[in-house]
């Protein structure tokens, strides 16, 4: 028996279920598949993203601590001139030898005097006749720490009486100001938890834990004038009254707290 055309093209009229069961079917499978992919899109996105928090309230503490410092640094330099740059430079390390010199005999460590600047140049002055050469000029400039504070009024007059041209400073610091950080914490930690409180209370809610926290510290020199370092050295030139001060640590915090649902 042969088979027609019309034999081999399907009669869906003859057959509307399973036509109709058929399309449903493919239907379902395209839009299973759509979601799958549109779900795995989601999460590809959300990988290495917290959750969001809900139900938070975050607050601000600062913190502060004093101390005195123990390290004072001051910067020394010695200008020198000659005719030419090599006698500049003689002068310059002849008088900047003995100052250093004089330095290391107060205390003062060869661990602790660095070299910032050196500096040569040709001294010109123009005038109505014209460039007038008026020789060499070289100067050193050097960073000297301190360690124990008391000394300072000694350096500094010291300096003056050996050749510095020109001084400066000193800058007061703490060499390790950890325990000051420490306490500065502690009492930026109550002062935010405090303000937590206080203002839950307010809302109307209740603090159940600590879910977020970060700080950031800074500070400066606050002045300290219960009395003079020195009140003078002899020596034909009197030492400088120098006041050491206090050096203030200070921390902010920022504390979220999670609420009770």
């Amino acid at each position: 028996m042969s088979l027609t055309k019309e034999d081999m093209i399907p009669k869906w009229k003859e057959n509307r279920p399973a036509s109709l069961a058929l399309v449903l079917l493919c239907a379902f499978g395209t839009m299973f598949l759509w979601a799958k992919t549109d779900l795995a899109m989601r999460q590809a996105r959300q990988v290495g993203r917290p959750e969001p928090l809900e139900h938070v309230i975050s607050v601000e503490g600062t913190g502060k601590a004093l101390g005195k410092p123990d390290i004072a640094t001051v910067y020394f330099g010695v200008e020198s001139r000659g005719a030419d740059v090599a006698s500049a430079q003689t002068k310059n390390t002849e008088s900047m030898n003995a100052l250093l010199g004089k330095m290391k005999a107060l205390g003062i460590s060869e661990d602790d005097i660095q070299t910032s600047s050196y500096n040569s140049y040709e001294d010109i002055e123009y005038t109505s006749s014209g460039r007038q050469p008026k020789g060499w000029v070289v100067s050193q400039q050097v960073t000297v720490k301190v360690r124990d504070v008391a000394k300072i009024a000694s350096v500094l007059q010291t300096a003056g009486q050996n050749g510095a041209t020109n001084i400066s400073g000193p800058s007061f610091t703490i060499d390790d100001p950890s325990n000051l950080l420490a306490e500065a914490r502690e009492k930026a930690l109550k002062d935010a938890q405090e303000k937590a409180v206080s203002l839950a209370a307010t809302l109307g809610v209740r603090l159940e834990r600590v879910v977020g926290y970060s700080e950031y510290s800074g500070g400066g020199p606050v002045p300290y004038y219960d009395r003079a370092m020195s009140a003078g050295f002899g020596g034909g030139i009197e030492a400088p009254n120098i006041q050491p001060g206090q050096n203030e640590v200070s921390l902010n915090v920022s504390v979220t707290y999670k609420l009770v649902d």
